[in-house]
């Protein structure tokens, strides 16, 4: 077996229910944060969350035995850790040792933790509905009893209710279980408050739920109802209409637990933290915006057209840029300045139009719109030619300017339009590999060692282009706790690098759980890892390590479990038959 030489330090982001978006914001501004650091690699270690105690309940089955991933890198070397999971246990969290922590939104005293300062945002929220507004009946879909975020933010809504003068009552709340299943909690809401004029809702999951409702009673968010959530999430983004969330102002909390944890790893003292949020508002909250003046406009001035860069593409001050991405932010400084420098000239000559709209192009080109939603940019854009036209003495310079802004709009939707037939393409494409790769690995009466060499054989076809297949010597039969006594060794079947399969030899086949990211047949995958469980029932195989990617995070879980599946019919009921 082949072990480089360990020159990386390998940080596990232990968390739960990774393809739902606080997670994955989570995981996204870690990552991007280490992007540039040669000397940092990320494993993601992701379990599900589980609040049943119920041994005859499918679900609670099925997640006690997934949950053996957190058991399976209890036993690997990390040089630091960062927690997403609200509730770990004792004995799993003793598992990892004493190796550097820190824990995200979580209530945890003798931990160090980093957490949103809630109240900022809501405060902000609260205090525009009832003193701008004027409105006195906002309720609120709060969120689990056990969950400290939830019982937090419950708190923050009643304080500032009553600091506001208005009267808080247990009709006026009702609790969730934190998912996008929370119509029942959103209907139950409604009944008892038929005259609510806002909602905060505890998360843009629990909002989602309660979007459903109101479509089926012919209620627009916005409209008839306010409602903002919390987290900030691109879920909520995408959301018709575009929910209004609270969300970090600045720094997020994976860029802010990394930084604190690299701390710790270097043998500093480190001490809990917050980060301090604003109110993201979008359609679902008709929040005042701030108009642009004309002294504003004409100045061009960098700090000021920054900050309609930052309006536009609130999401874009969150990402990490390395020398080699184009700087969005200044390309749209160059834009605007040429624009408002027009208006304050008087002129504009065809060849700056063109060349404004060569850097429109390479704008998108270079995917800014991920860093934002339609209807968010295209109301800000309006406003910003709105506010330019009042001020324009030149008619030539208008005609000019507004077909820019028209060229953006358009770019714009043709942006969103194309993600959309990318996104249901890479679906289709995925749902045919894995029909492939079900049909050449399932055994039709083949002996058990030429099914499973069939399986391996036709690993790459599943679409894994960086991955590694590792399996016990013997299926473990799990009891799903914490204390599983999980076998020390594992061996590694195939691996896939850039799409192309190479199947172990079986000399160097063996390895210690404790090497699995050390080996040196793996792609060196620059954004990390994450590792998924191999199991079906109660029989656990092994895992499957994959390198890691966004799509990766949304259809992980499913594909593993196919491949479980596979790996039970051509092992176990081979056998059994």
């Amino acid at each position: 077996m082949i072990y480089p030489e360990k020159k990386i330090r390998t940080i596990g982001l232990v968390t739960e229910d990774a393809f739902t978006d606080f997670p994955k914001e989570i995981l996204h501004s870690v990552v991007h944060s280490v992007m540039d650091r040669k000397d940092i690699r990320i494993v993601v270690i992701t379990g599900r969350s589980d609040d049943s105690n119920d041994p005859d309940d499918k679900m609670h089955q099925y997640k006690n035995v997934y949950n053996e991933i957190y058991n399976i890198n209890g036993m690997c070397p990390f040089d630091g850790l960062l927690f997403t999971v609200p509730i770990f246990s004792e004995a799993r969290k003793k598992m990892f040792g004493d190796i550097p922590k820190v824990f995200i939104a979580s209530d945890r005293k003798d931990e160090t933790t980093v957490n949103y300062d809630d109240e900022m945002g809501i405060r902000e929220a609260i205090d525009y509905l009832v003193r701008i507004k004027g409105f006195t009946k906002i309720c609120m879909i709060g969120g689990r009893e056990d969950n400290a975020d939830a019982i937090k933010r419950k708190d923050i809504f009643i304080k500032l209710l009553k600091e506001n003068g208005l009267r808080f009552e247990e009709s006026m709340y009702e609790k969730s279980d934190m998912t996008i299943a929370s119509q029942r909690a959103a209907a139950a809401l409604l009944n008892r408050n038929p005259d609510v004029e806002a909602i905060f809702c505890v998360n843009d999951q629990t909002a989602s739920g309660l979007y459903d409702v109101m479509l089926d009673r012919g209620l627009t968010p916005g409209r008839d109802i306010t409602v903002f959530g919390f987290d900030n999430t691109s879920m909520g983004a995408d959301m018709v209409p575009p929910l209004a969330s609270i969300g970090t102002d600045g720094e997020t909390l994976g860029q802010k637990a990394l930084e604190m944890l690299l701390a710790k790893m270097n043998g500093e003292e480190v001490s809990s933290q917050t980060v301090p949020t604003r109110l993201y508002d979008r359609g679902s909250f008709d929040y005042a915006a701030h108009d642009y003046y004309p002294a504003e406009l004409l100045t061009t001035d960098s700090k000021f057209i920054y900050r309609l860069f930052d309006k536009c593409f609130y999401r874009y001050r969150n990402e990490i840029i390395n020398n080699r991405d184009i700087d969005l932010r200044r390309l749209f400084y160059e834009i605007f300045s040429k624009m408002i420098g027009a208006v304050r000239n008087r002129y504009m000559s065809e060849e700056e139009f063109n060349e404004i709209k060569k850097l429109i192009d390479i704008m998108f080109e270079n995917g800014v719109m991920k860093y934002t939603d339609a209807n968010r940019f295209v109301n800000s854009i309006v406003r910003i030619q709105n506010s330019m036209n009042r001020i324009q003495k030149s008619g030539f310079v208008d005609q000019k300017n507004n077909a820019l802004f028209s060229y953006m709009r358009d770019k714009a939707i043709l942006a969103q339009a194309f993600s959309r037939n990318m996104e249901i393409s890479g679906n289709n494409s995925r749902k045919e590999k894995l029909f492939d790769f079900m049909v050449h690995s399932t055994n039709f009466g083949e002996p058990l060692a030429e099914s499973m060499d069939s399986m391996i054989k036709n690993f790459s076809r599943l679409g894994f282009n960086n991955s590694a297949l590792f399996l016990y010597d013997e299926p473990v039969i799990t009891r799903g706790d914490d204390t599983q006594i999980l076998p020390d060794k594992i061996y590694m079947k195939c691996v896939v690098r850039d799409g192309e399969l190479f199947i172990t030899p079986e000399d160097r086949q063996e390895c210690p759980i404790a090497d699995i990211y050390n080996r040196g047949e793996l792609p060196q995958e620059k954004m990390g890892y994450v590792t998924y469980p191999l199991f079906y029932g109660e029989y656990l195989f092994g895992i499957l390590l994959c390198g890691l990617s966004r799509t990766i995070i949304e259809t992980g879980e499913f594909l593993t479990a196919q491949i479980g599946r596979t790996i039970y019919i051509n092992r176990i009921k081979d056998s059994e038959v």
